[in-house]
């Protein structure tokens, strides 16, 4: 039998629930708030869901022990916090901005290369490329940022010119906030100007390569040259190479880069002006009034400054000929090589369209020994030797990928490798006086900034005293043989200025081959039979020969050689035939 249970306690009744207020029905005002909000909301959501990831980091953070932004030491803390980092992006931003004005940085476009190459071999290399291109001030900085994103989309869209153009001087900075920060005019300029002495060797493009020493000496403002008559004397007025600042200079061109003057106007600081005009750009010699006033309607004026002859102060390179040059003096190309000199200044002028083509024409200097089996069986270390040196110049000298070579961008310093000084002094420019043209041109004799160059084994003079009466003839060159009948001057007048060595340095130089008493009617037959133009580039630059000639006729300097055939003289080389041997 089951025990009864026990009944259940009796449950509390519940209270009756009050009905609830029908919901009053939504306004049409309120979906469409409501419409807008939703999407926001999912807006919100979704970033959120960016962040989510980083949740861990709040929670870990919040567990730090940190005041209450409400009271002081909060406010504090979150200044500290806001400072620091504020400090920090801003040293950041200077330092990014200081490394967007180096060679690192401007370097890193391939396009900049060949710059940045010469750059490094340049005196300035120390200074950033803002020193000398942007202008100080945040006008200067944004102009100079808006170009540089110009040039980084033409590099990124790949149109961008080959090679890339030099810039123009208008568009640099003002001297004064560049090379006068450094370079004080009055110290360039005081009594006259410095005396720069050069003296470095040189090697004949003859087959035994042999040295001989190149002098010559910067000769300050009126050094040398009686104070009271400098304009009369036989070569002009030495005036010094930096008179060209001190007055006002003005030219006319209509070449980019400067390479061809047609009108030079000078200001003295005496009140007094002077007016030369190419003889080419002449129509009719009494009245040239014409022929000026195109000049300067057509072409562009421009003021003589520093950069009119510096052009490449900051990215100069050295001629394949003054590169070779070192390299033989330091040992690094073998002058025992026959024509090694010749050969190697000729392959540096080519032009190649790649890296791998100029070695492979650099290999055919092994080529060239074919007729001396001795040299090649002796000396086959310092031709290979020779052949690295000259890639590596090469690669220093020129980039094939943006189509540069040595001579790509004129140095305008000198007058050896581009026209440079001979781009007014070439003989050629002659003086406007009431509208006509006269016989006085500007002066382009040696004496005029240096002295007469010394070339030979030995350099043991430079004469800078006052300039005799009898020099005055302006064929003292042919008849000076009267006075110094023998290459030796001892026991003459020429003595007391010049050395046995001095006279050995032109008699020595080939242009005494030269029949100029045949000149006037035959001279293209006396030129040849003294074995070329190159005896004319002595004492004659091109610009001589094209008063006449409208076609090129004076070619001073190794040329390019012409490359054919593959001879194989040795495994693994490749080696290349070179044909059209210059006469030394």
């Amino acid at each position: 039998m089951t025990e009864p249970s026990e009944p259940s306690e009796p449950t509390e009744p519940t209270e009756p629930t009050e009905p609830t207020e029908p919901t009053e029905p939504t306004e049409p005002g309120d979906a469409k708030a409501e419409a807008e909000v939703r999407p926001v909301r999912r807006r919100f959501r979704r970033v959120r869901a960016v962040f989510e990831p980083l949740a861990p980091v709040g929670r870990m953070l919040s567990k730090i022990p940190h005041p209450s932004l409400k009271s002081r030491r909060g406010v504090f803390v979150l200044f500290c916090l806001v400072a620091g980092f504020g400090a920090v992006a801003a040293v950041g931003g200077v330092m990014a901005v200081h490394y967007s004005e180096t060679s690192s940085f401007c370097g890193r476009c391939h396009t900049m290369d060949p710059e940045l190459k010469a750059y490094a071999m340049s005196p300035h290399k120390e200074l950033t490329c803002a020193e000398c291109h942007v202008e100080p001030g945040v006008a200067g900085f944004i102009k100079a940022k808006a170009n540089g994103t110009k040039q980084l989309i033409g590099v990124i869209t790949g149109k961008y010119p080959t090679p890339i153009p030099p810039p123009d001087h208008a568009d640099l900075p003002d001297l004064k906030d560049t090379c006068l920060k450094c370079h004080s005019l009055e110290k360039i300029t005081a009594n006259g100007g410095p005396v720069k002495l050069v003296l470095r060797p040189r090697y004949r493009l003859d087959e035994a390569n042999t040295r001989e020493l190149v002098g010559v000496m910067l000769r300050p403002a009126g050094l040398g040259q009686a104070a009271s008559s400098p304009d009369t004397a036989p070569e002009g007025p030495v005036r010094g190479v930096h008179w060209h600042v001190e007055q006002k200079v003005t030219y006319t061109t209509d070449d980019a880069r400067s390479q061809k003057i047609d009108l030079v106007d000078i200001s003295f600081q005496d009140g007094t002006k002077k007016q030369y005009i190419a003889g080419s750009q002449v129509g009719v010699s009494t009245d040239v009034q014409v022929d000026v006033n195109r000049l300067k309607a057509t072409q562009t004026t421009l003021g003589m400054d520093c950069l009119s002859c510096h052009n490449r102060v900051g990215h100069a390179v050295p001629t394949p000929d003054r590169a070779v040059d070192e390299a033989i003096a330091n040992g690094r190309i073998s002058a025992a090589l026959p024509f090694v000199k010749r050969d190697s200044v000729a392959l540096l002028n080519g032009e190649y369209p790649s890296l791998e083509a100029a070695d492979k024409a650099f290999a055919g200097l092994r080529a060239t020994y074919a007729k001396y089996p001795l040299v090649l069986k002796t000396q086959d270390a310092e031709i290979t030797r020779s052949i690295d040196e000259l890639k590596q110049v090469y690669r220093l000298l020129a980039t094939p990928a943006m189509k540069v070579q040595a001579k790509t961008y004129p140095d305008n310093l000198g007058h050896q490798a581009s026209p440079g000084c001979f781009r007014c002094h070439d003989d050629a420019h002659y003086l406007v006086v009431k509208g006509k043209i006269t016989n006085e041109k500007i002066p382009s004799a040696c004496a005029t900034c240096h002295t007469f160059p010394q070339v030979g084994t030995k350099v043991t003079s430079f004469p800078l005293g006052a300039t005799p009466v009898t020099h005055k003839d302006k064929l003292y060159v042919f008849n000076h043989k009267a006075a110094a009948p023998k290459i030796d001057p001892t026991g003459t007048s020429c003595a007391a200025c010049h050395k046995k060595t001095y006279c050995e340095n032109c008699h020595n130089s080939g242009a005494l081959k030269v029949k100029h008493t045949e000149m006037l009617y035959k001279h293209a037959g006396s030129v040849l039979a003294a074995g070329g133009a190159q005896a004319c580039g002595y004492c004659h630059q091109p610009v001589f020969c094209a008063k006449c000639h409208k076609d090129p006729v004076l070619q001073t300097g190794p040329q390019p050689l012409t490359i054919t055939g593959r001879p194989v003289l040795s495994p693994g080389a490749s080696p290349l035939a070179i044909k059209g041997r210059q006469a030394p």
